[in-house]
């Protein structure tokens, strides 16, 4: 066994002990990482309680477990009988939802982006992480950011683009 193996097992079973994770798996084989790899990438499955809502958010390591309840308990409340995929990067603070709720009308959307951007607020997390806030989540900046914060976006957008030419009127 190598040191960065070694490594990883102590820092594994630290977090177990401290309860910061329930399980892990550390591949043993090529063979194995592919299967772990396989079960990562196959999110499609979620897609057969179609129609399904697609999110990535980012905060910190140390409230993920608490948000993700927050977010199932926010769906309970609102849907009956919702699902909700969650896959992530444990090393940067990602969390990705597959929600499934029964249907996707503008009201159930609005449910379902309640229930996974509200809980941020009380956490300082981002409505998003690495496919960026775009229209869809513009609704949703001021739950992450206060007025200070967004004026200093908007300030280095007129910066960075004084005509207003690149994607004119979108976010700012």
């Amino acid at each position: 066994m190598g040191a960065a193996q070694e490594q990883l097992e102590a820092i594994l079973e630290q977090a177990l002990e401290a309860e910061l994770i329930v399980d892990a798996v550390v591949s043993q084989s090529s063979q194995q990482t592919d299967q772990l790899w396989g079960l990562r990438d196959d999110v499609a499955q979620a897609f057969q309680f179609a129609p399904v809502f697609l999110f990535d958010v980012s905060l910190r390591l140390s409230e993920m477990a608490r948000y993700v309840d927050a977010v199932n308990a926010g769906l309970a409340a609102r849907f009956d009988a919702p699902k909700n995929f969650v896959l992530g990067h444990v090393g940067d603070g990602n969390l990705h939802f597959a929600i499934a709720v029964g249907g996707d009308s503008r009201a159930q959307r609005e449910g379902v982006e309640a229930a996974v951007y509200e809980p941020l607020k009380a956490i300082q997390g981002s409505v998003s992480a690495e496919h960026g806030v775009g229209l869809e989540k513009k609704p949703y900046l001021h739950f992450v950011r206060d007025d200070a914060e967004i004026q200093l976006m908007r300030t280095i957008k007129a910066a960075m683009d004084p005509r207003g030419i690149l994607n004119p009127g979108k976010i700012f």
